[in-house]
């Protein structure tokens, strides 16, 4: 009987539009398939079959070739030789990165205050793989101290991530690469962007099966990838797009791709932490031995437990029943049993405004897996479904919830709300710093947690990684004298008082755009306290620029470019903790001053009191770690933004009696030191001209 070689695919493609050229790659393994049988059974030619088979219907489609052996041996040897040549660049590549990072020199002449202290610390803990804390106040280079002292760690198969929390806060690590480039490294770099910033099909939600850029797309990617790995060291936004658009490939799935051959990735915190986004392939298996730098880390406490969280609404069940009925196989009536069990919470949530629970609902849990399977089966089976981006949004909010709901832990709470008569399921992370730890001490050979704001450190480190690690905290590099702090504390900005605070608000502000010419910025803890004071602002003797919790990239950008000139006075009503307040320099004149709205509170609601109840029972300081410690780590980034070199020289006004307790004051910075305190808009005055008129 006649042996043949088969090579089974399935495919929701009409098969008649099936040929050869379909998937070239799919040929290409059946030949080498056919070679390496042909060569062992010592046969002249042999029988090839590709066949697809449809998941809409079952049928099936075959090609069929009789080739010779001497013609497989031929392409596949001419496989090889591609795939080695490959090689060679990355061994070259590996050989270049490791002689070059051995002879690179630190690439300033001289070091700041506290830099040694710092790279010291970074190149111990991440060659003796450890945890390193570290408060960086602003100034000491932090950015290229512990990239450069990284670097020097690193050994033949071991990559260095350095992580973000903001897209802006991607510009230092960047800029940091190209100045060691000048100086002579030698060294893949790759800026990961989000999918909705770099496809270039331009998609709201991505359809592969119609995308031009998805479609052939492995046919594409072997040249691609030549080109971008022998052309380019920096692979950034630009470069990836260029080439992707040159070479009509996915740009997202091709930066994921092409990051497996780089040495160092600069990329947001969920493609290490997150369980949705997490690279797998650095982070589950054991190929690889990364590195980690957590810039601003503070911001990874947040970040986390959102990472860990899931949400579930009616509304998107009712939305996909709706969507998919007709559609084959049914989820009408598991849409409908997952529908009723939400509906018995009704009298609870009723009873009170959040209901909350320890564990979470199975039932609930069940139904919507069985859900998710009969999705996967509908989208296999069914090629036309409309509105198949709102379904595939609520699809992939689904398997959130799956993935969190079989992680569930004593760290979560399941939360039913009651919105606008719809009830929603929330399975919400007080606490990742078990998920966090796990993957640090199973997959990260060194980490550095740093930024000028963790306060206090026992906080940082409890919420983390469970306490565990060592810190280092460093000085200021600059002149203490050259930051004013005016602390007014005659004046509530508690809720309750807000509208008590709008007019010493203002009065404060015409005080200090009066004083001194530049730039200032009004930092308030909500949209709303800030439309409250804007509102009573009448033809002020300044331009007015106004955040809006809705402003895109380049309104973002257009204000960050109006701070650079100072031909007019300009006073920026921003919020806390938003893009404004970190990440961001403002240099020179480009800022005068800031003036605090509060202590950055994060809202009272029954969240924040839930997660105030939990770290009363862990750490005995609920009203501290829920609400004090976030706040106030916003407070101290927005003054950050003030001094940023050792000529800067500027002052921060923080409005609030609460400001002088006892607390808060032993939460500022050590380079807080020239404090001052004032009572009315008189003390504000005199104080501020003393500090422009000193020589």
């Amino acid at each position: 009987s006649e042996i043949i070689i088969e090579e089974i695919k399935s495919t929701t493609k009409e098969l008649d539009e099936i040929t050869a050229e379909y998937h070239k790659e799919h040929l290409a393994q059946l030949k080498i398939y056919g070679y390496l049988y042909a060569l062992e059974h010592q046969m002249d030619c042999v029988h090839l079959r590709l066949t697809y088979v449809s998941v809409v219907d079952y049928e099936v489609k075959s090609l069929d070739w009789v080739v010779k052996t001497e013609d497989l041996e031929e392409f596949t040897f001419s496989v090889l030789e591609q795939y080695l040549s490959f090689l060679n660049i990355l061994e070259e590549s590996e050989k270049q990165k490791e002689k070059t990072i051995k002879e690179i020199t630190f690439p300033f002449s001289q070091q700041r205050e506290g830099q040694r202290d710092l790279m010291k610390a970074t190149f111990q803990a991440l060659s003796n793989n450890e945890i390193l804390y570290v408060i960086a106040p602003t100034g000491i280079g932090k950015t290229m101290a512990t990239l450069f002292s990284a670097l020097k760690t690193l050994k033949k198969k071991e990559k260095l991530f350095y992580l973000t929390a903001k897209g802006s806060g991607k510009n230092a690590p960047v800029d940091a690469v190209k100045i060691l480039k000048e100086k002579g490294l030698k060294m893949k770099t790759i800026d990961l962007v989000a999918k909705r910033k770099i496809c270039n099909a331009g998609l709201k939600n991505c359809n592969p099966e119609e995308c031009p850029f998805a479609l052939g797309y492995f046919d594409r990617l072997k040249e691609a990838t030549m080109d971008i790995f022998v052309e380019e060291d920096l692979l950034d936004k630009d470069t990836i797009l260029k080439v992707a658009n040159r070479h009509t490939v996915c740009a997202f799935e091709f930066s994921l791709y092409i990051s497996y051959f780089c040495d160092l990735v600069i990329a947001d915190y969920n493609y290490v932490f997150d369980p949705h986004a997490q690279l797998i392939r650095y982070f589950q298996e054991q190929s690889y031995q990364p590195k980690v730098l957590v810039d601003e880390a503070h911001n990874l406490i947040s970040r986390s437990k959102e990472m860990y969280s899931a949400i579930l609404s009616e509304t998107d069940i009712r939305i996909l029943r709706a969507r998919l009925t007709g559609l084959k196989p049914s989820i009408r009536s598991d849409c409908n049993k997952a529908i009723e069990l939400l509906d018995t919470y009704r009298p609870k949530v009723k009873e009170e405004a959040v209901y909350c629970s320890l564990t979470q609902d199975l039932d609930l849990g069940a139904i919507i897996k069985q859900i998710t399977l009969k999705c996967d089966q509908i989208f296999d089976e069914n090629k036309k479904i409309s509105n198949k981006d709102e379904v595939m949004e609520i699809y992939f909010k689904l398997l959130e919830f799956n993935t969190i709901s079989e992680i569930y832990s004593a760290n979560h709470r399941m939360l039913v709300k009651c919105i606008e008569d719809q009830i929603e399921v929330h399975l919400f992370c007080l606490d990742a710093s078990d998920y966090l730890l796990q993957i640090i001490q199973q997959s990260i050979h060194g980490i550095v947690f740093f930024s000028a704001t963790l306060y206090p450190i026992e906080y940082h480190c409890n919420l983390l990684t469970k306490g565990i690690g060592k810190y280092l905290e460093l000085p200021s590099p600059f002149p203490t004298e050259n930051l004013d702090i005016i602390i007014h504390d005659r004046i509530s900005t508690k809720y309750k008082n807000r509208k008590y605070s709008i007019d010493t608000i203002l009065e404060s502000i015409e005080c200090v755009t009066k004083s001194g010419k530049g730039n200032y910025i009004v930092y308030f803890p909500s949209y709303q306290y800030l439309k409250m004071v804007t509102d009573c602002i009448e033809n002020p003797p300044y331009e007015c620029i106004i955040q809006t919790n809705t402003m895109t990239d380049d309104e973002r950008q257009e204000i960050i470019e109006k701070f650079k000139t100072t031909t007019n006075i300009k006073v920026g009503f921003f919020v806390m903790g938003g893009v404004f307040s970190e990440g961001i320099d403002f240099m020179g004149d480009a800022l005068s001053g800031v003036i605090i709205v509060g202590v950055g509170l994060p809202m009272i609601c029954d969240e924040n009191n839930i997660l105030k109840d939990y770290f009363q029972q862990q750490y005995h300081k609920g009203f501290d770690y829920a609400y004090v410690y976030p706040g106030f780590t916003k407070v101290i980034q927005a003054v950050g933004r003030v001094i940023r070199s050792a000529t800067d020289r500027g002052i921060a006004v923080l409005l609030d009696e609460r400001f002088s307790d006892s607390l808060y004051m032993s939460l500022m910075p050590p380079h807080w030191k020239n404090k001052k305190w004032v009572g009315n808009s008189y003390e504000l005055k005199k104080e501020l001209d003393c500090f422009y008129n000193k020589d």
